[in-house]
């Protein structure tokens, strides 16, 4: 489980008693205290319930007395009957609704009182009615006004009627004890709310008590494994010991952390094992590229002095061939001149004439001479780009024609593209870039040498189109140039072109190639002259290289290297 996990749990279930016991407090608290609320309600309408029952009968009490005095107004006493009759119908339907009351069952006397005085309201009625009755058989002046008061009199003293009055102290005395019931439903009402309280003051003490224990288990937890996972950063830091591992004794965070640890530790043994071997292996490429350049540099010196060696001779002749060719125009000039005037030579002269083939001589030598010259003439351009290609130590950039030094790559591979290889150039119209000579020669001789290379292998593939190297060049917006050169070899591997500039990685067999090749090539492209180079291929139908350079590297290199200016440059 998680630190956060167990910390989530601490919480919830310590606000989870907190709440539950709030909301249980609350919840009982106002149950019983809307229970004893809605008994108090009830037992104040059951009181006044007997109250209203109290009033009716008292009312139709008072307007049976009032019988007496209406003897001698028929009218008003007719009026007062209906009175006492709707008081004595409200006393019925009031006694009906006290009957089914729940609580009126339930106060001390109800039930024996209902059996008391059941009749007591139909006796005191029927008498009533009895006597009205008697009255209403004759008109009151036919009557002796006084029999009539003495019968009235003695219906308000008769029995029923004193029970009838009887009936309503009763009624007060069970109204008062509802009355008294409501006052102790409120009281409850308030022990309810007490009661809420103490649930709820209970539940968060608890809560309180869980939270400060949770806390307590929760701080051990967590800080005993980070102390001992510090205890071994800081001696790994200390000691420089990278075997020490961290304890993992938790699943949480804390024990991810010490596995994190632990990973990072032989991470970064791992990365100093790495380092170190990186180190040597750059001093193994430093010593490298310092052999190579030194091997390159050598090269140069010995090229250079080969040319210069070369070149003095081939000068004299190229010279003389000059004045050798004037010499012998002059001398066939002569013979000319010699054989018009002598119409009839010696025989020796005509014997000689045809031992050494005189019109074949006069009209080979010439030929000769101009082959010759042919000759010297492609002596001295070889020469030429063997200097070219010796200047490997420039100091300082200069104005560079890529067609010369592709030209002049060609032609000192010559005797390798001769050989069933058809090279085809499509330049373009491009100025002369500024950079640095030899090294741009350098770059075409890895490249084109490594193309004449792939062509010369047996491909895998069938391949019916003849082997050819085609060179393009073109000028790009932004001053830029590009140089792609192309063949139509065997391709290399989706896997091999992704190391194809790494350095010390060659495809070539163990002794022919050093791996240093295409490196130093993209090297001296991409920080030498700010350029850069791609290369796509795709097996049994060749392999490209595209080289884009700026024209003004280093006037404005900075600008021309912007990632917005080289984005349709390096595209092929």
């Amino acid at each position: 489980m998680s630190i956060g996990t167990k910390i989530r749990c601490g919480y919830a279930l310590a606000l989870g008693i907190a709440v539950l016991g709030t909301t249980a407090g609350i919840g009982i608290g106002n149950y019983y205290e809307e229970s004893f609320r809605e008994e108090a309600e009830t037992w104040h309408e059951t009181g006044v319930l007997f109250n209203d029952l109290q009033l009716a009968v008292l009312q139709a009490r008072s307007h049976q007395q009032k019988f007496t005095a209406l003897l001698g107004k028929p009218q008003d006493f007719q009026n007062e009957h209906f009175y006492f009759l709707q008081r004595i119908s409200k006393v019925k339907s009031l006694l009906k609704e006290t009957k089914n009351s729940v609580k009126a069952q339930e106060i001390e006397g109800v039930k024996q009182f209902f059996l008391t005085y059941e009749q007591v309201v139909e006796d005191f009625l029927n008498e009533t009615e009895f006597t009205f009755d008697k009255i209403n058989e004759s008109t009151l002046s036919q009557k002796d006004k006084s029999e009539l008061q003495n019968l009235l009199l003695n219906l308000s003293i008769s029995e029923s009627a004193l029970k009838f009055d009887d009936y309503s102290a009763k009624l007060s005395e069970i109204a008062k004890k509802a009355f008294q019931a409501e006052t102790q439903a409120e009281n409850n009402v308030e022990k309810g709310e007490l009661l809420q309280i103490s649930i709820t003051m209970t539940s968060m003490l608890i809560s309180v008590i869980i939270a400060i224990f949770l806390a307590l288990y929760t701080t051990r937890a967590i800080e005993r494994p980070l102390k001992a996972t510090t205890e071994v950063a800081q001696k790994v830091t200390q000691e420089d010991n990278f075997d020490l591992q961290a304890p993992v004794t938790t699943s949480d965070e804390v024990g991810v952390l010490s596995v994190s640890l632990n990973q990072l530790i032989n991470r970064v043994k791992y990365l100093l094992a790495a380092q170190k071997a990186a180190a040597i292996r750059q001093e193994e490429l430093q010593q490298q590229q310092l052999l190579q350049s030194e091997k390159m540099s050598s090269l140069g010196r010995m090229v250079a002095g080969i040319a210069h060696e070369i070149n003095n001779p081939v000068n004299f002749i190229y010279g003389n061939l000059v004045h050798a060719s004037e010499y012998v125009t002059d001398l066939l000039d002569i013979l000319a001149t010699y054989e018009q005037e002598l119409t009839q030579p010696s025989l020796a002269l005509q014997e000689q004439a045809e031992e050494i083939d005189l019109e074949f001589l006069q009209e080979d030598l010439p030929k000769t001479l101009q082959s010759m010259t042919v000759g010297a003439e492609r002596i001295r351009q070889i020469v030429l780009s063997l200097k070219d290609f010796s200047r490997l130590d420039e100091a300082e950039p200069q104005l560079v024609d890529l067609h010369a030094c592709i030209n002049s790559t060609l032609l000192i591979l010559h005797n390798r593209t001769k050989k069933g290889i058809k090279v085809i150039l499509n330049y373009g119209d491009i100025p002369k870039v500024n950079g640095y000579t030899g090294f741009i020669y350098q770059v075409f001789m890895n490249l084109i040498s490594n193309a004449i290379d792939a062509l010369e292998e047996t491909c895998t593939t069938e391949n019916p189109q003849p082997n050819e190297l085609l060179i393009t060049t073109e000028r790009l917006e932004n001053n830029w140039v590009r140089v792609r050169i192309a063949d139509n070899g065997c391709g290399i591997s989706s896997d091999n072109i992704a190391k194809i500039f790494d350095t010390f990685f060659t495809t070539k067999p163990r002794g022919i190639g050093t791996g240093l090749g295409l490196a130093i090539t993209k090297q001296i492209i991409e920080e030498k002259h700010g350029g850069t180079i791609t290369c796509t291929s795709e097996i049994g139908k060749g392999t490209e290289f595209t080289i884009a350079l700026p024209i003004n590297s280093f006037a404005d290199k900075t600008k021309e290297k912007s990632p917005d200016n080289l984005a349709h440059i390096v595209s092929p």
